[in-house]
């Protein structure tokens, strides 16, 4: 079965042991229904897929890719 690399960062590290999983799909799955059901759904997130920062979400997943998610900052 197809896996994909997935790491939180921040504050959504603490959802996964050491911040990262290898983690089986279904084939034909996008990146939107993958992230909706981790929990990580939401575009108050930054997602990169395969070092493309903000790709598009309905990007069909594939063995071997690396999602990276890391909460937005704000600053002042």
């Amino acid at each position: 079965m197809p896996s994909i690399s997935l790491r939180l960062r921040g504050q959504l590290a603490d959802r996964l042991p050491g911040g990262s999983a290898i983690i089986e799909i279904g084939s034909g799955i996008t990146l939107d229904d993958f992230l909706g059901e981790h929990g990580l759904g939401a575009r108050h997130y930054v997602v990169m897929l395969n070092n493309t920062v903000a790709p598009a979400r309905d990007s069909v997943l594939k063995n071997g890719d690396s999602i990276v998610v890391y909460p937005q900052m704000a600053g002042g």
